[in-house]
């Protein structure tokens, strides 16, 4: 045992010996633990105070208390009659619709600006570029007048097309960085098996930038999902408000239901939550992948 222990040391030894100065591996302590345990107790606060004030009927922003001592579910309820269920099914339906038809428009036009070598590409990426760059504000106005001549207003379809007017340069540009470095040897064999333009698209070059579609589709979704300008501009009747213009409107009432609001805007924070914890994995590698093109 002596020799063994012996010929360990030795080896231990060696590998260090083999190690240049200054390249030795680094070795995280509890600092750096405690350092990032201090930065996720930073940003979780504030969901907590949400959390903890939603079960606190009767308080304000001034008299919340960081744990309630009662807490009380009534903010829910009241959340819930106010329009908050509704709200969500709004939100929930419009932020879908938005994605696909996000999706159907930027796939193919992302494909297309990624295949073609002309001057014309890099103006059609320079509008996309300056497309996103108009206020929400400016579009609004011009949606109103728009959408009230089409019957569009206080409708599902007027929130999708004023919502996508966002996302969809945002998707193009995003998905177009990633299938800029596909091979086209890939596709060339596919053309030789007989699939046409429309199959290579599906079969080969969608699958291929999952990540990146995946990535636009989460953010499409988060955009719609948080939108206020256009659920206050081309919706007025109630039951059409998406959740974001029922917050707000349960902040500008004169009751002061302070727990309702907090419950409220808990429940809205739970469907972005689970589909940002259930996808981060394909977006982490999307962002990745489109910002290294």
């Amino acid at each position: 045992m002596a020799r063994a222990k012996h010929d360990s040391t030795a080896t231990e030894m060696m590998v260090k010996a083999t190690i240049p100065p200054g390249k030795e591996p680094r070795v995280r302590g509890w600092r750096w633990t405690a350092v990032a345990t201090a930065f996720l107790i930073l940003f979780l606060f504030p969901l907590w105070l949400m959390a903890s004030a939603s079960l606190q009927p009767g308080v304000s922003s001034a008299t919340v208390q960081w744990f309630p001592t009662a807490p009380q579910f009534d903010g829910y309820g009241d959340a819930l009659a106010a329009g908050g269920l509704g709200g969500l099914l709004v939100s929930l339906v419009v932020s879908v619709c938005a994605v696909a038809l996000t999706l159907v428009i930027a796939i193919p036009a992302a494909f297309a600006l990624s295949r073609l070598r002309s001057r014309g590409v890099s103006i059609a990426m320079t509008l996309l570029l300056l497309a996103q760059m108009i206020p929400g504000v400016v579009l609004t106005l011009s949606f109103y007048s728009m959408f009230n001549s089409w019957g569009l207003l206080n409708s599902i379809v007027g929130l999708v097309l004023a919502n996508c007017t966002a996302s969809i340069p945002f998707a193009v540009i995003l998905m177009r960085s990633f299938m800029y470095g596909i091979d086209t040897e890939i596709m060339e064999a596919a053309q030789l098996d007989g699939v046409g333009p429309i199959g290579n698209l599906i079969r080969i070059v969608v699958p291929i930038s999952r990540n990146s579609v995946i990535t636009a589709a989460v953010f499409t979704f988060l955009f719609t999902w948080g939108d206020l300008l256009f659920g206050l501009t081309l919706v007025t009747r109630t039951e059409m408000y998406p959740m974001t213009v029922v917050i707000f409107n349960m902040t500008t009432s004169p009751l002061n239901q302070w727990a309702a609001v907090m419950a409220a805007s808990l429940l809205a924070s739970i469907p972005a939550f689970f589909v940002v914890f259930g996808l981060q994995r394909y977006v982490k590698e999307g962002v990745a992948a489109g910002s290294g093109k």
